[in-house]
Order: structure tokens, then sequence, then C-alpha cells
């Protein structure tokens, strides 16, 4: 139910909704994106060019699956044997987004990782 519900909201959340955001930035002053968006975790400049980054990252721990267990009793001993099941596991979740501004104007932006998703 857990994993059901994490795909079900995550289906609700899109790389392409993520990318439209940031278009609306295009053409925006640096100061009304810090002002939106807090201050960046990194900044950079480079051919005249200032990079502002920002960054998000959290855990998901998966539950894992348990597996199937089946007893065979031959003569007064018993054996048991299981099948299946599957660990937990731990997801990180990440996104960077970088905008790039050329006299205090957002002109291009850029992201990697795996959450880089909006509702």
């Amino acid at each position: 139910m857990v994993i059901f519900s994490i795909l079900f909201f995550a289906g609700c959340a899109t790389q392409a909704k993520y990318k439209k955001v940031l278009d609306t930035w295009v053409g925006s002053s640096e100061l009304d994106l810090i002002r939106s968006w807090g201050a960046p975790v990194n900044t950079y400049e480079a051919a005249g060019r200032k990079f502002i980054m920002y960054s998000s990252s959290y855990n998901v721990a998966l539950p894992g699956n348990n597996p199937t267990y089946t007893t065979n009793v031959i003569g007064n001993t018993a054996y048991t044997n299981s099948y299946g099941g599957t660990p937990g596991q731990n997801l990180l979740m990440i996104c960077e987004t970088t905008f790039e501004v050329e006299e205090g104007i957002i002109v291009k932006w850029s992201y990697r990782g795996n959450d880089c998703t909006t509702f």
C-alpha cells in the first residue's frame, strides 16, 4: 500500500510540469527568484554570467516484503525453508536546479536529479 501511494503521488508530479515552472522564471530578476526560492545553496560566476544553484534531497524508506516459509516434516525432523521476499530499500531523492543570470536577469536554467518534479 505504501509503494502504491508513493507511485500514485509521484505520477501526479512530473518533470514536464517542473520545466514549465522553470520556464516562467526566464526573464525574471535574480532578486525575485531569491525572494521566492530563498537563499541559494551555491553561486558562482563564469564568463560574465552568474549561476545560482538550489538543491533539495531527502530519503525515502521503502519497506521490503516478507518471505514465504514452508515446513516439511521428514521423520522426527522439521525442515523450514524460506522463498522470495525482498529487503527494504533506502532511496535518495535529489534535485539540483541552476539558474543562469545575465545582468540581473534569468536567461536559462538547468536541472539534474531524480526528484525534479512538481504538481
